[in-house]
């Protein structure tokens, strides 16, 4: 009886205590459960934010683009309108024979340019097709809009319109399927994604489908589409039309596919102000292409992880509490690695932001500080030239002049590099550049970051030869590809190439161009080979592209490579690459040589020589024009000085002068200006610019004949009468 009550007894015991572990593993597993829910909703906005963020940055950056491709062509036509004007002054006819040039060198997207009167009738067309129909008007400004329109061709083109003072008008005509296919179609946004460009009332002026170019986004969808629902769309539309940036969730439809097919969508959306308006880039995605990995990945994982749990709890409920533990303990060790990588980043970016702004400062204090310099080394080695001229040349007061020079010449030399750092200068600096300094100069900069297992090596003729160009940029041409190429080898022993050679214009045929140019004479072939992991084809392909990089987790911007291909194309060269995966690979620069050799031309009065010119110099330092004075009056050259714009126009209108020399920049007030108001009263008289750098400017003032030459500070009486000499050099 006894033994049969104790039976019961443990078979209540275990029935109970069956029912309290199976209560508790229950209640775990709901709480575990709720535990994963939660995990999984943070996961799953995380993710989700993080792509949206990824695509305003994707359309800002585009809406960057596209401002700066509009102002590209924004100034390419105040620079049309400018050369007529000028012919205009001097024939008094208005030819616009620029335009077919203009069309031929921009085929790539200009279609046309279209000159038309008040009443908007074609007046000269290169294609004859004047517009039929606008579908958008976007103002920049009193004279200048940017427009969607049809021509009489039937083909939708996108215009840069300008108005010309006496009611006519110039536009430039952009060709719309070039332009979408070459800098928006290749953005790659999930299965069905895609971008669309439209103006501040809603019309539509980029869309992968071409039907819809030019529509309305709500009410022309409405006349193509009666039957779908826009309530949703049109409420995003509204924040777009306001000019507001950001990311919506909404329903619409896949207007490419059959049927027409109701979705769930992301939108990102950023105004692109050009002017006094703005336009909109808006990117599409799927919101499945999100969700539906996310959802499908943490599902299988969770699988997993609950049959794991379920076998442990089974077996063990001890060993199953201590395998949480410590799954909760190696995820907090895993949160804490993350955050504090994440503030190492954080301090990095700031120590890189900080760097950038002393360099941006540099660069704005360099500019003032090489002019005031080459304004003290000019009476230096000035007064320096004329001592050792009347000293007798073994004598110790001559050695003592010669030191002084020589000195002088190397702080010259220092200015100009200092100069090179000149934001200023980095942008619009072109010159004549040797081509063997150059690329020591490059190499050394490369080699110190080389790691120990990458040799470089350079071979190739040591050339004399010189193209135009600016060296920082093409010092960062060089490094950029150089570093490419040693991230390629990785940590293998491995080794980069540079050779140098001068080929002949046939050479480029190799590459498939459509055609040969005809204006360069010869090339410089430089070419980078590396032994790294090399390219596929479709890789290949693409590395040129804005922003696309091979490399892992974001540490590449995808922007080195196209930079280096803006530079080349900017000095009118070209770049190959050549590409065999688990080989290496191969980069080909094509730089003109510049070896045109103007012939002299003297248009001073026939029969003078250079000792007989009567010369007008303007400069507001009073020490260089009392060093010039002096050096001419040896010389026995005829000269006078000034010091402000007003006072030489006195002079020039009662003086018979053969040349003017001029500072760049006389009390503030442009030299350039000032030498550009003088040929139709002075025909024949010479103008020559003193520069501490040569920009940009200065080359295309001298290429359009505003001056004759141009002379790099600290100057000299030789370099002056050199100039004037060799002025169409």
């Amino acid at each position: 009886m006894r033994n049969g009550q104790m039976r019961v007894k443990t078979s209540e015991y275990k029935k109970y205590t069956g029912i309290f572990i199976c209560g508790t593993m229950a209640a775990l597993l709901i709480i575990f459960s709720f535990l994963v829910f939660g995990i999984w909703k943070e996961y799953k906005e995380a993710i989700i934010d993080n792509q949206k963020n990824q695509m305003v940055l994707t359309t800002k950056s585009m809406g960057e683009n596209l401002k700066v491709f509009i102002e590209g062509y924004q100034a390419d036509l105040n620079t049309i309108c400018d050369i007529e004007e000028k012919k205009y002054h001097q024939t008094g006819v208005k030819d616009w024979s620029i335009l077919s040039d203009y069309v031929t060198n921009h085929s790539r997207f200009v279609y046309d340019v279209i000159l038309e009167n008040e009443l908007g009738h074609l007046i000269k067309s290169i294609h004859g097709y004047g517009v039929k129909k606008t579908y958008s008007i976007t103002k920049i400004n009193n004279v200048e809009s940017f427009r969607q329109c049809k021509l009489e061709n039937g083909e939708i083109y996108l215009v840069l319109k300008k108005e010309l003072p006496k009611g006519e008008s110039i536009s430039i005509i952009i060709n719309e399927v070039n332009y979408y296919q070459s800098m928006v179609s290749n953005i790659r946004l999930g299965t069905n994604g895609y971008v669309v460009i439209k103006d501040s009332k809603g019309i539509i002026l980029a869309h992968p489908q071409k039907s819809q170019w030019g529509i309305n986004v709500i009410s022309g969808r409405k006349e193509m589409f009666p039957n779908t629902d826009l309530t949703s769309l049109e409420q995003m539309i509204d924040k777009q039309n306001r000019g507001e940036e950001g990311v919506s969730e909404y329903y619409s439809y896949w207007w490419l596919d059959p049927g027409v097919p109701e979705v769930k969508k992301i939108s990102s959306y950023s105004p692109a102000y050009i002017g006094e308006d703005f336009l909109v880039v808006s990117a599409v995605i799927d919101y499945n292409d999100i969700y539906i990995p996310v959802a499908t990945g943490f599902f299988k994982l969770g699988l997993v992880f609950f049959g794991i749990v379920a076998v442990v709890f089974g077996m063990v409920f001890y060993i199953g509490d201590l395998r949480v533990q410590k799954k909760k303990d190696s995820e907090e060790i895993a949160y804490l690695w993350e955050l504090n990588k994440i503030l190492e980043e954080l301090h990095q970016s700031e120590e890189t932001i900080a760097h950038q702004q002393r360099l941006q400062v540099m660069g704005t204090m360099t500019g003032g500080i090489a002019h005031e310099f080459n304004n003290l080394l000019t009476p230096i080695m000035g007064y320096a030239e004329l001592l050792m001229i009347d000293l007798p040349i073994k004598s110790n007061n001559y050695d003592s002049a010669s030191e002084i020079y020589e000195a002088s010449a190397k702080a010259k030399e220092i200015i100009q590099q200092i100069s090179s750092l000149s934001r200023k200068n980095l942008e619009t600096a072109f010159k004549n550049i040797q081509v063997d300094k150059m690329l020591k100069r490059a190499i050394k900069m490369v080699s110190s970051v080389c790691p120990p297992h990458v040799r470089l090596t350079s071979e190739g003729s040591g050339t004399k030869l010189c193209i135009l160009g600016n060296e920082t940029q093409m010092n960062q041409v060089i490094l950029n590809i150089c570093v490419n190429s040693i991230h390629a080898i990785g940590h293998k022993e491995g080794i980069i190439s540079i050779s140098v050679q001068k080929v002949l214009p046939i050479e480029l045929k190799k590459y498939k161009l459509s055609s040969v140019p005809e204006e360069w004479s010869h090339f410089i072939r430089i070419d980078i080979e590396d032994n790294g992991e090399g390219m596929n084809e479709e890789v290949a392909k693409q590395i040129f592209d804005p922003f696309f990089t091979t490399k892992k987790n974001g540490s590449g911007t995808g922007l080195g490579l196209s930079l280096v291909e803006q530079i080349i194309h900017s000095h009118k060269g070209y770049i190959f690459a050549d590409s065999i995966q688990g080989k290496g690979s191969t980069f080909h620069i094509f730089l003109p040589v510049n070896e045109q050799k103007g012939q002299l031309e003297d248009k001073i009065v026939e029969g003078k020589n250079l000792d007989s010119l009567r010369i007008l110099i303007i400069d507001d330092n009073p020490k260089v024009l009392r060093l010039l004075e002096k050096s001419f009056s040896k010389r026995n050259v005829p000269s006078i000085y000034c010091m402000d714009f007003e006072e030489a126009r006195k002079y020039l209108k009662v003086e018979n002068v053969d040349a003017i020399v001029t500072e760049q920049y006389v009390s503030g007030k442009s030299g350039l200006d000032f030498c550009m108001s003088l040929p139709g009263l002075y025909p024949g008289l010479v103008r020559i610019i003193m520069t501490d750098r040569v920009t940009k400017e200065v080359v295309e003032a001298k290429r359009r004949k505003i001056i004759d030459n141009y002379i790099d500070k600290p100057v000299s009486d030789a370099a002056i009468l050199n100039a004037i000499k060799n002025r169409k050099k």
